[in-house]
């Protein structure tokens, strides 16, 4: 990795904490100042659900799923707002998110693009698949023993947890809709670890399983500053009222959190698009197909006996049987259409927008001129931006996951008291395991980290390993290495593989990538000698 690589890479580390800090400053929701700035109509405040409040912050509600049955319409209920969307339903729906926060138009949208946009679909999936179909780890916050241990818990969490990858694959559908939800459904664990030769069990409500919450069912309380809200059809609870229940992912895009998402852009993309399908579908249908179509005389067409007998035997050749004509009779084919294949508007129009949703979603836009490297400079470009795109996706949604993960890992360490707060150490839980007071064990969340870099292949990737430990002499550990490539560690009663051993100069013992099974003393020349 040359020196170049080296600086980029820290650029975007730099920028990942910023982006991170400046993540976590807008998720908290802090007081608004009374006495300045505009009044709020009342017509924009939201009523709290304290019944659902003290419900959904409850022991039971912890260990089940809160949002099932979320309002203001179920969960398979949907406006359906793109059939015969025009540009001022479009405006209307978009206007509904601005002024008042509604979200029921906006997300049935955001969801029926996804489904009906071959295109958009493919190119957002590949965009998700780059970022969670990486390796996963929980990385220390530090190199201290402590921060090893805690991220070390709280891998083994995730990895137990049934569908951490598919919830993750969810939670970057906020990259289109401007957010996402994820439900955590805990259940009473036990977590058993061995680290450093030292073994140790934690027994704590523990994430089990994960459920995707549609923001059909949120709401944005305006006159509380932008609160993200759950509609309980009675009224509205903060989703801040309980953060280790739901994980909250926001796109790192410009504008209030309600109005981000590239499906803002996308959606005027989306309909003309679909509007092109529509009509090449027209065109070919009625056009499309070449017809057999008679020539005769205009004597022969005034006789209605033999013109019936024709238009009989053109219907029976269009079946596919055979027919028999009179010599004066000329049997033709239409025309064929030469808009009616990729080289028409319609489909020239399809492929255009196909472009743009490509960069659009993946940044795969060409920045540079083509040169004297033709291709393989655009294919540089190109890959060079998608990679750009996908770490920043990456640190996003690891900025966010962390948000929760701190939660999730104080639900580990104190007994919580069912109404959103938390009280004594657990008896077996992290704290005793460690012999460490909860204050220091949040202070040492891990970090979800995907590794997205763009150099992929097996063997780049283990000489990199081969050089930060034999040139640079650095210290890694070795956990990391088998998950990554799918190495299975010895166990007790298996025999491990045997490094080759290398000799070295005189009086030198024989090394190796194991420790050699009798050291070998090399003989002096000398000895050699006689």
């Amino acid at each position: 990795m040359d020196w170049r690589r080296n600086l980029t890479e820290q650029a975007r580390e730099y920028t990942a904490r910023l982006a991170r800090a400046a993540l976590a400053f807008a998720k908290a929701d802090y007081p608004i100042v009374p006495g300045i700035g505009s009044t709020i109509p009342e017509g924009t405040r939201l009523n709290l659900d304290e019944r659902a409040q003290k419900i959904a912050q409850s022991n039971a509600a912890l260990f089940g799923r809160v949002g099932a049955r979320l309002g203001p319409t179920p969960n398979w209920v949907s406006t359906h707002p793109l059939r015969n969307l025009t540009p001022l339903r479009v405006s209307a729906i978009h206007n509904e998110v601005l002024t008042a926060g509604w979200m029921l138009g906006k997300s049935s949208l955001d969801e029926d693009v996804i489904l009906a946009d071959s295109h958009l679909r493919s190119v957002d999936n590949s965009f998700r698949v780059a970022v969670i179909g990486s390796p996963f780890t929980i990385e220390p916050i530090d190199t201290s023993e402590l921060a090893c241990n805690v991220a070390a818990y709280q891998q083994k969490v995730l990895e137990s947890a049934c569908g951490w990858q598919r919830a993750c694959k969810r939670l970057l559908f906020g990259n289109l809709s401007g957010y996402a939800i994820e439900e955590v459904v805990y259940a009473n664990k036990e977590i058993s670890l061995e680290i450093g030769g030292r073994s140790f069990s934690v027994e704590a409500p523990t994430p089990d399983g994960f459920e995707w919450v549609r923001n059909a069912h949120t709401r944005w309380n305006i006159a509380e500053g932008d609160r993200l809200e759950i509609d309980t059809r009675d009224g509205f609870v903060p989703i801040s009222a309980f953060p280790h229940k739901f994980i909250r992912y926001e796109a790192a895009h410009d504008f209030q959190v309600r109005r981000r998402g590239y499906n803002y852009t996308n959606i005027w993309l989306s309909l003309i698009k679909l509007n092109a399908w529509a009509r090449w579908g027209a065109l070919l249908d009625i056009w499309g197909l070449r017809a057999p179509f008679v020539r005769t005389s205009r004597e022969l067409w005034h006789n209605e006996t033999l013109r019936e007998q024709l238009i009989g035997l053109i219907e029976n050749w269009s079946l596919g049987k055979g027919s028999v004509f009179p010599d004066d009779v000329e049997v033709e084919a239409s025309a064929g259409v030469s808009d009616g294949d990729a080289r028409g508007m319609h489909a020239a129009l399809v492929g255009v927008i196909n472009a743009e949703q490509s960069k659009l979603v993946q940044g795969e836009q060409l920045t540079t001129e083509t040169g004297g490297a033709g291709s393989y400079a655009l294919s540089e470009t190109h890959a060079d931006t998608k990679s750009d795109w996908v770490t920043e996706g990456e640190q996003n949604l690891s900025g966010n996951v962390r948000d929760w993960l701190q939660y999730q890992l104080r639900m580990a360490c104190q007994t919580y008291n069912g109404d959103g707060t938390w009280g004594e150490p657990l008896p077996r839980g992290l704290c005793a395991a460690l012999k460490v007071p909860p204050s220091e064990i949040l202070s040492k969340c891990g970090r979800p980290q995907w590794r997205v870099t763009r150099e992929m292949t097996p063997t780049v990737r283990m000489d990199l390993y081969d050089k930060a430990v034999n040139k640079l002499g650095m210290r890694l550990s070795s956990d990391p290495l088998h998950r990554e490539f799918g190495f299975v560690k010895a166990t007790e009663g298996h025999e491990a593989l045997i490094g080759e051993r290398d000799v070295l100069g005189p009086q030198d013992s024989a090394v190796g990538g194991a420790p050699a099974p009798v050291s070998v003393t090399n003989p002096s020349k000398k000895e050699a000698e006689q």
